[in-house]
């Protein structure tokens, strides 16, 4: 029995140092986390490296973001550990971080804090627009709030 109880708790630690560093990152956590851009109907929007549209939250201060909790799990922050790059589109100008809780770095644009949305899908991107106060981000650091054309991508999903 106590030789078992070993093979167990030796088992459940090599289990734990595996999987250790998945944890405490998100799928939006890299050491260079790059912003590009993605053409649609409605014009020319922020995305990320895997095509996911990027958001900002209108209630959002300079540094001070409004969505915490339960919001995250909603509007995950896009995080970085290193300085954020640019692509396509986005200008590298425009781009920074602010510490979020934990000492953890989300990326900016325009001093604009970005999140994914958690319910965008392939077929319907952009689903987040105009919803509880994000809205799409423009290549050029603005909100987009013309919700009344149904986004297509100029190119295959995410």
């Amino acid at each position: 029995m106590k030789t078992h109880r070993i093979v167990l708790v030796a088992a459940g630690l090599a289990a734990l140092a595996l999987t250790a560093p998945a944890f405490g990152r998100s799928a939006h956590s890299s050491a260079a986390t790059v912003v590009t851009t993605k053409k649609y109907s409605f014009g020319t929007i922020l995305v990320t490296s895997s095509g996911q549209t990027l958001y900002l939250d209108a209630a959002d201060k300079p540094g001070h973001p409004a969505c915490k909790g339960g919001c995250l799990s909603v509007w995950p922050a896009l995080k970085t550990s290193g300085a954020p790059k640019a692509a396509g589109s986005a200008k590298a100008s425009l781009l920074g971080t602010a510490k979020i809780a934990g000492g953890v770095k989300q990326v900016t644009y325009d001093g604009h804090q970005l999140y994914t949305f958690a319910s965008d899908t392939k077929s319907s991107p952009t689903s987040g627009e105009g919803i509880s106060g994000f809205y799409v981000v423009s290549a050029a650091g603005a909100k987009i709030t013309s919700t009344t054309k149904k986004p297509k991508p100029s190119e295959s999903g995410y």
